[in-house]
């Protein structure tokens, strides 16, 4: 097209400018986020400036008979985006005006210049006058490309010179609520990210450097949206009665279809759709809730086949494509939770490879545009922040002017990174009871500080309490006075320990250690002493500890064989661990009268019992939740437990054993963390609880 003919596509409007030929719009020569059906609808309405153009002559145009999506809502949507780039108001509009029930109108001054063609007469003229000089432009030109040269040769030096720019980190949407699992659409212009908030929970799509999001869910437990590689739909996964359900939504909004629905672990839901449009990688969950792998689901015929085979003391989760789609990365961690890695396998089947030896939490992956590299958040440096490796290996490398910071996107073009800024602050409050099922005044907060606190235990004289802390940064061992005062860190093994448990003669704290690949049980000396190893089963993760009422034995879940956790005991004075469950069990409490053993499963919700001695269990309880397995406390007569299941607040309830009946205690307007207990004399219940859960979206500008 001559330059004519460009500059008579190009529509001109206050600082605006539409380019109806390569469907962009500038603002002061900046280039404005407009695209597809919205530039459509806004170059349809500028070609028809001071015209009312009406819904079905939209609809005729921009989607035909054979388009299948809710026309009303992607029109609205469609002028909602327009109204943005415009930083135009709909109730006082300067460019687009809304005629109810029948369309709309470009109201503002509109230029549409006309081409400039000179006529051949004034052509010719130009010529015979130009003639005499042809001689002398010839040598000008000669002079001019010499110049030119240097000029080039001198800006191209000077370009080499030029410092690269700053990198700029600003928040991306600033909405109430808590932000996560952001992703950039395949253009870069717009990026989806699911939200969790008291009123404004769901998935949202909002376009970078706009104004407002666009809201397309509203189910609290919606999570880790991903597009489609044409823009056209965004899928994201959901709580279901199976256990988790994925489904796919047209991004401009409309209707949920759902794709797959089955069982889900503990870990994170998060999904990836292939370059080609093809299939879904997802965490497929092995019936028993416990094990994961990464599985392809085919889009064409709903079918799903593994793409890895982890062993039984294994999950893999949180898979990526490669740009190429040739390969999938993915997160290998221990049923136990924090031991994880990063890895790499062929899309088409095969042996994974290891990237990384960290043996610690990872929060997110994703891929470089040209594939090359893998950026990944990891707490290898203490907190979690971003890191960078090749994606054949090698050592990672801190991810450049960013901070903390976890799930990482990057754009298509390579030039800007969204990731996730924020997480918790878990505090310890303290309620005294008047008797079983009445408390003494409202709850207190006993411990608190910078990073989390959680599961707390009381000595057994009740004038000290053990919980577990990253306020330092590594999860510890902590110990405090009943009162919250003369707090000091019990342990310093620079890895994750937690699940402290007094002696019943308070000599002696058992925890849980995760030092290498698996957990361990740990012994401490309380007043000196090195932690040290109990020989429990190599091999296999070990922890969740508790006391025999004697002091003599130690009970622990173990996975050993690779099968579902079951519960153990081990003697202090030697001798090999003993089996106890057959049927699972996760954390155990021997009753007051020394006749049951009462313990709760691994994501099954309930509480069982079975005879000391050995026999068959009975269920007793159908709560707390299966991944609230340790949020519960055993008394002569009942059962203190943790309500979680609204998630937005803490309801600690008693299960009286004499009439099945359940009492609520209290209720917290605070979300729950981990960790229930009761002193000894049953008059304090100390629980955790989430005081501060925030979290931002933040783009990097410059990044490379």
């Amino acid at each position: 097209m001559d330059e004519a003919n460009r500059s008579a596509q190009i529509v001109r409007f206050g600082i605006f400018e539409a380019d109806l030929q390569t469907g962009e719009l500038h603002k002061n020569g900046v280039k404005v986020p407009l695209q597809g059906q919205p530039f459509q609808v806004c170059a349809i309405l500028l070609k028809h400036s001071g015209e009312l153009v009406t819904r079905e002559e939209l609809r005729q145009q921009v989607w035909p008979e054979d388009t299948f999506v809710d026309f009303d809502h992607a029109l609205n949507t469609a002028i909602t985006k327009i109204r943005i780039a415009l930083r135009d108001d709909a109730d006082n509009p300067r460019f687009v005006e809304t005629l109810p029930r029948r369309g709309y109108r470009f109201i503002g001054p509109v230029e549409k210049p006309s081409a400039q063609v000179a006529s051949p007469r004034l052509a010719k003229v130009g010529l015979q006058r130009l003639a005499p000089k042809a001689r002398w432009m010839s040598v000008g030109a000669t002079l001019l490309a010499l110049l030119s040269g240097i000029g080039i040769w001198r800006l191209a030096r000077n370009r080499a010179e030029t410092p690269l720019p700053p990198i700029e980190v600003v928040p991306l949407v600033g909405l109430p609520g808590f932000e996560g699992s952001p992703a950039f659409s395949p253009d870069g212009n717009q990026v989806a990210f699911d939200l969790h908030g008291k009123e404004n929970s769901g998935i949202y799509t909002t376009v970078v450097g706009g104004e407002k999001s666009l809201r397309l869910t509203s189910n609290s437990g919606d999570c880790c949206p991903r597009w489609s590689p044409d823009g056209r739909q965004v899928a994201f996964s959901r709580p279901s009665d199976e256990g988790v359900a994925i489904y796919v939504i047209p991004a401009l909004g409309g209707t949920e279809h759902r794709l797959y629905s089955g069982p889900v672990s503990v870990f994170p839901r998060s999904l990836d759709w292939s370059p080609d449009g093809k299939v879904l990688a997802f965490s497929e969950s092995h019936a028993d809730k416990t094990h994961t792998r990464i599985a392809l689901l085919s889009l064409v015929d709903s079918t799903t086949r593994p793409l890895t085979s982890p062993s039984g003391q294994d999950l893999d989760f949180g898979p990526a494509f490669s740009p190429d789609g040739s390969t999938v990365a993915f997160v290998r961690g221990i049923v136990a939770g924090v031991v994880e890695d990063l890895y790499v396998v062929p899309a088409a089947g095969g042996v994974p490879k290891r990237l990384t030896f960290d043996n610690c939490f990872i929060s997110g992956i994703t891929w470089t545009p040209d594939g090359r590299e893998i950026v990944f958040s990891s707490m290898r440096g203490r907190l979690a922040s971003l890191w960078r490796i090749s994606a054949s290996g090698g050592t990672p490398r801190p991810v450049a002017g960013v901070g903390a910071g976890s799930w990482p996107a990057i754009s298509p073009k390579g030039n800007q990174l969204i990731y996730q800024n924020g997480g918790f602050k878990n505090d310890i409050w303290r309620v005294d009871l008047k008797d079983e099922k009445h408390r003494q005044g409202p709850p207190a907060q006993v411990i608190s500080g910078k990073g989390g606190a959680g599961r707390p235990h009381f000595s057994p004289d009740g004038k000290r309490i053990a919980f577990e802390s990253d306020r330092l940064g590594y999860p510890e061992i902590w110990a405090c006075d009943s009162d919250g005062s003369d707090c000091g860190q019990l342990t310093s093994l620079r890895g994750t320990a937690g699940a402290a448990r007094w002696s019943p003669d308070g000599h002696y704290i058992a925890f849980e250690f995760r030092p290498k690949e698996h957990s361990e049980v740990f012994l401490l000396e309380v007043g000196g002493g090195m932690p040290r190893l109990l020989a429990t089963l190599p091999g296999a993760d070990n922890g969740g500890p508790n006391w025999s009422r004697d002091g003599k034995w130690i009970y622990f879940y173990s996975d050993r064989g690779g099968g579902s956790f079951q519960l153990w005991k081990i003697q202090l004075n030697g001798g090999p661990p003993v089996q106890v469950t057959k049927n699972g069990g996760v954390f155990a409490a021997e009753s007051a009268d020394n006749r049951f053993l009462y313990y709760s499963k691994f994501d099954v919700p309930g509480i069982w019992k079975m005879p000391l001695q050995g026999g068959e269990e009975t269920r007793v309880l159908d709560q707390p939740a299966g991944n609230d397995w340790y949020d519960w406390a055993l008394t002569r007569d009942g059962i203190y437990f943790l309500d979680s299941s609204s998630r937005t607040n803490a309801e600690v309830k008693f299960f009286d054993f004499a009439t099945g009946e359940k009492r609520t205690i209290f209720t917290s307007d605070k979300p729950p963390s981990m960790g229930l207990a009761v002193s000894a004399d049953g008059r304090s219940i100390l629980y955790a609880q989430t005081q501060l859960a925030e979290s931002s979206i933040m783009l990097v500008k410059n990044f490379r």
